[in-house]
């Protein structure tokens, strides 16, 4: 189970450090929405979540909130802006983009210009989905990602190829790919974002890709 560390910012400006493994039910708790939220909190209701960190279990998590109030409050600010001294973060510990109730937020990739993509998006917004969009064209993913989201997802390394794209079939992929090993692949991938499938979906925990209405609305 994942613990996070996180940072609210109060009505009255102060900042509070705890710890949970759900922020958006902790963030509720701490807006008086239940029993289990904290003293400090009781007498100013946090306004928002300023940050908050993904760490592998409750030790670790408690030792970052033990550093983070060790903090100024001008060093905090500092943090929340993204100025993060060196050492401060252990490497375990991964900051996650989240919204002002704590939500985590997804990464939508995707071609602006794709009529699938289009659909995906309009399918995110329906619902509410709290996601960044990145342009797979202009910031292509790295091999370090593709890495990452495949094992993710679960799927055939071949999934992730834009096998209707026009730069697949110049370089007749469909007739390499078998001979090519997984460090081949996934270097080719990450030379080009238009010889990736889009759009992709990376959430907490989960890679979707390719756009099936069925199946994203299971994983929201």
């Amino acid at each position: 189970m994942a613990f996070y560390t996180y940072i609210l910012r109060c009505e009255d400006g102060s900042l509070y450090t705890g710890i949970t493994t759900d922020l958006v039910r902790r963030f509720a708790e701490h807006r008086g929405q239940g029993l289990r939220g904290a003293k400090y909190t009781a007498s100013r209701r946090p306004v928002r979540c300023e940050a908050a960190w993904k760490t592998p279990d409750r030790s670790h998590a408690s030792r970052l909130e033990y550093r983070l109030k060790k903090l100024t409050r001008q060093e905090k600010e500092r943090l929340i802006r993204g100025e993060e001294p060196d050492g401060l973060i252990p490497p375990s510990c991964t900051r996650i983009q989240v919204t002002d109730n704590g939500g985590i937020v997804m990464l939508f990739v995707c071609y602006p210009k794709c009529t699938t993509c289009k659909k995906a998006q309009a399918f995110l917004d329906s619902r509410g989905a709290a996601y960044q969009t990145r342009d797979i064209k202009t910031e292509n993913p790295t091999e370090e990602e593709l890495r990452d989201w495949h094992k993710k997802s679960g799927l055939p390394l071949k999934r992730f190829f834009n096998t209707s794209g026009q730069q697949y079939r110049e370089l007749e992929l469909s007739k390499k790919l078998p001979s090519m090993t997984e460090d081949e692949q996934f270097a080719l991938l990450a030379s080009s974002g238009m010889l990736v499938k889009r759009p992709i979906l990376i959430g907490e925990g989960f890679v979707l890709v390719g756009f099936k209405e069925a199946e994203w609305e299971a994983r929201l």
